[in-house]
């Protein structure tokens, strides 16, 4: 198995930016329940922007692509926007779940 600095794998990688895509796909459902400024379009990009480069990231990495480094770095930047923005809704749960999340990702991004 290919290891990556601080001991991390291809697999394990894909499975933070799995559960990021994950996370910010069901907080994107949670803020549209919500509405007032858990709606706000840049936020809501973000949530997808977010859910939809970590999809991406998890594919590549699992089929080991040569343009991984590339999309780690990319994946790395959107995530630690995107917990910004949930940061932004202070005393929801769900945004800083969300938020907590994005940043593991980023951090397991940019241990290449």
């Amino acid at each position: 198995m290919i290891k990556f600095p601080g001991d991390r794998s291809f697999r394990e990688v894909a499975r933070f930016t799995q559960d990021c895509g994950s996370i910010c796909t069901h907080a994107a459902q949670y803020c549209l329940e919500m509405g007032g400024s858990h709606v706000s379009a840049p936020h809501m990009r973000l949530l997808q922007d977010c859910a939809d480069i970590c999809e991406a990231t998890s594919k590549l990495l699992l089929r080991s692509s040569p343009q991984i480094t590339q999309m780690m770095s990319v994946c790395a930047s959107l995530c630690e926007q995107c917990a910004a923005s949930c940061d932004k809704l202070t005393g929801d749960t769900q945004m800083r779940t969300c938020a907590d999340e994005c940043r593991r990702c980023a951090a397991a991004c940019r241990q290449i």
